[in-house]
């Protein structure tokens, strides 16, 4: 077709990062495009990156001009706007999922049947080559009959979405299932040739989109489970495991994976892979639709072929139910506050998450959770509360965002000056707007390097770290709107741990899973101020009901302080695994030294280059090689400050809080562990 019309309808993430360069390896069809989205500016970007194309704000005016539309909208739309295209006889390629219920999807294939137009879906892991020629070994029964089908695939959510319709609340109830779910049970039904029946279906939604998901199902005698995770970063892996042999891989390997026959044979199966990153793979979907428009090929992948996946995932939602989560129960507050509304800043973080989750569970207060990006929101939206959009460097955001709202818990922080700056623009608005309490969160960095037994009276001291002034600075100014009548309290918690810490649980558990830490035998004899997340929240809570504490600063810290070797003694153990072995100082020192250079030059990368490093590394096996590697021995050996941390010597005193708040700690650190460790095995970080 000479003068084939496409509409791309949605000019958002979607299709910026995996159609524009699909399309552009077609010219002719990039001088008869028409951009159609509500956001024009959208629309205007994409056009200059194409260098053409009609621009529209409402789909329904092209609909009469075009011979294919290419639709990547939010997923309640992809009904409605279907129908009217395939209606008036025009070919669709839909991003997944191709609708929300079987219903819809049975209407869009019946509407593109009755008018003789194709429909089709970009499940692209079907262009995998690893995944077909699992299908091809599966369908020849090299592995005999299929005993078991174990998927595993977790990455933290970070979609740059402007809408926010994946994590938001507000749009849907409806999570990682939905979005990364459409891929995987598609992928199971395209393997099995056939439509397992679900048994169980388990997430973590409190009336949001979840977040981790478990789906137990069965075809055949098959069991299968599958586990969905858009939390957390975990080994993304496949086992198929038939009545010969086994078939092993990871999800994102393109090129090869595993055959282990039940005769003591073992294959690494090679397959011919020219992809080299993740939107390549949407080439051939793009190029088929093209042919199939022109009439010279079937659909790759219809909308008949996903019906039965669709079904799935309707079918567990109907039967959802959350799982045990036990960080969540019991929660208590002891609060006399009299009504209001409190915003929390930085809500999608470690701290300021909790505070909101606290808030909703025990209803204690009515709570509004402001976020800068949609993208760090999936823990935050699977709780129904009420979310705002504000970067703090945007005056008309907080002014906005502050509308209502009777006090604030300020946890939010940014890159190098954000921090400073952010703060006093919601400190200049929050004095304006008579906000009666601003709890602003600090931490014990301010003090800098010291040791002994610290308090509030302690000066600030500035280490040349650029969080340690950031946090002065910002503490700084919230003392001079102190002074204007805006009444502060400022909180310096010391080392807050517990589900969801990234720097202080995560991190060290992982390195415990990889073997790849140990007891240092100088540095890790320096004192550990641990505070469990929740006696944190408490001592939050308190300061804001608190009159007595305006115009006071709090340390915050836990019940016991051990030594950060006891505290990794501790965590290996209660992780179940071996023993950690000894880094002595000389090796310490050595490993430290060794890899500043290349932490140094890999934030001047992260910092100037990024853009074009990734590139190479996903051109190029090697770089790419060479990447993965220089990362994970930067993350197993600690920085110069981290070696400075483990070896101070420095106690925060906890007496201030104790006496006015009448804050009294009570997570030990064996119970925080607990606590913490049950999280991380709900997250997929222990195999199960």
């Amino acid at each position: 077709m000479s003068s084939f019309k496409l509409a791309i309808i949605g000019c958002g993430a979607a299709t910026k990062r995996y159609y524009v360069p699909a399309l552009k390896r077609h010219p002719k069809i990039v001088q008869n495009l028409y951009l159609v989205d509500k956001n024009m500016d959208y629309a205007q970007e994409l056009s200059a990156e194409f260098g053409g194309g009609e621009i529209f704000d409402d789909y329904r005016e092209v609909i009469g001009r075009v011979h294919g539309a290419l639709i990547a909208l939010p997923n309640f739309l992809h009904y409605p706007v279907s129908m009217n295209f395939l209606n008036a006889g025009v070919h669709v390629l839909w991003e997944k999922p191709l609708a929300e219920t079987t219903n819809e999807v049975i209407e869009m294939n019946q509407a593109a049947e009755k008018n003789n137009v194709a429909l089709c879906v970009n499940n692209t892991r079907r262009m995998f080559p690893t995944f077909k020629e699992i299908k091809k070994i599966i369908a020849k029964g090299k592995i005999g009959k299929l005993k078991s089908i174990d998927y595993v695939e977790g990455n933290t959510f970070a979609w740059p979405s402007a809408t926010g319709f994946y994590v938001d609340p507000a749009v849907s109830s409806k999570g990682v299932l939905i979005d990364i779910g459409p891929h995987v049970m598609d992928l199971i039904c395209w393997w099995l040739d056939g439509k397992p029946i679900v048994s169980e279906f388990n997430d973590d939604s409190f009336g949001g989109p979840e977040s981790v998901a478990n789906i137990k199902a069965e075809y055949d005698n098959c069991k299968i489970s599958i586990f969905l995770n858009r939390l957390s970063d975990l080994e993304c892996h496949y086992e198929i495991k038939g009545e010969l042999g086994t078939l092993k891989g990871d999800v994102f390997e393109w090129n090869k994976f595993e055959i282990s026959k039940n005769s003591g044979e073992f294959i690494e199966m090679r397959v011919s892979c020219s992809a080299k990153n993740y939107p390549e793979f949407v080439v051939p979907v793009i190029d088929n639709f093209i042919k199939v428009v022109a009439g010279d090929e079937k659909s790759l992948i219809s909308g008949t072929d996903v019906q039965d996946s669709i079904e799935i995932i309707e079918e567990c939602y109907e039967n959802r139910t959350r799982f045990k989560l036990p960080w969540y129960d019991n929660i208590t507050v002891a609060s006399e506050n009299a009504g209001g509304k409190t915003l929390v800043t930085g809500a999608t973080g470690f701290i300021g998450g909790r505070i909101v989750e606290v808030l909703h569970l025990t209803n204690d207060r009515k709570v509004r959770a402001g976020i800068r990006q949609w993208s760090s929101a999936a823990r935050l939206g699977r709780f129904p509360v009420d979310i705002v959009k504000m970067d703090l460097m945007e005056k008309e955001e907080v002014e906005k965002a502050l509308d209502g709202i009777t006090e604030i818990v300020h946890c939010a922080k940014g890159p190098g000056r954000v921090t400073v700056q952010g703060t006093r623009n919601l400190l200049e608005i929050a004095l304006k707007k008579g906000i009666k309490r601003f709890v602003h969160m600090s931490t014990t960095e301010i003090y800098g390097d010291v040791s002994g037994k610290i308090n509030e009276d302690t000066p600030f001291n500035y280490t040349g770290n650029e969080y340690n002034q950031t946090k002065i600075d910002a503490e700084k100014a919230c003392w001079e709107y102190y002074k204007k009548g805006l009444p502060i309290t400022v909180i310096r918690p010391s080392i807050v741990y517990g589900p969801f810490s990234n720097n202080w649980s995560v991190h060290f558990a992982k390195m415990f899973i990889a073997g790849k830490w140990g007891i240092y035998e100088k540095y890790g004899a320096g004192k550990c101020n641990l505070v469990y997340i929740d006696d944190l929240v408490r001592a939050i809570l308190l300061a804001l009901d608190c009159e007595n504490a305006v115009g006071h600063a709090f340390n915050i810290g836990g019940p016991e302080v051990i030594t950060w070797n006891e505290y990794f003694k501790k965590y290996n153990e209660m992780m179940g695994l071996p023993p950690l072995k000894t880094i002595n100082t000389t090796q310490a020192n050595f490993r430290t030294a060794m890899m500043e250079p290349v932490r140094i030059l890999g934030r001047f990368v992260r910092d100037h280059f990024m853009g074009p490093v990734k590139k190479i590394a996903e051109t190029f096996d090697f770089a790419k090689r060479m990447m993965k590697q220089t990362e994970n021995a930067l993350k197993t050996s600690p920085s110069p400050g981290e070696l400075k941390l483990f070896n101070k010597n420095a106690v925060f005193s906890c007496n201030k809080a104790k006496e006015l708040l009448r804050f009294n700690p009570s997570v030990s650190v064996d119970e925080g562990l607990n606590r913490t460790i049950e999280w991380l095995k709900h997250q997929g970080f222990f195999l199960k």
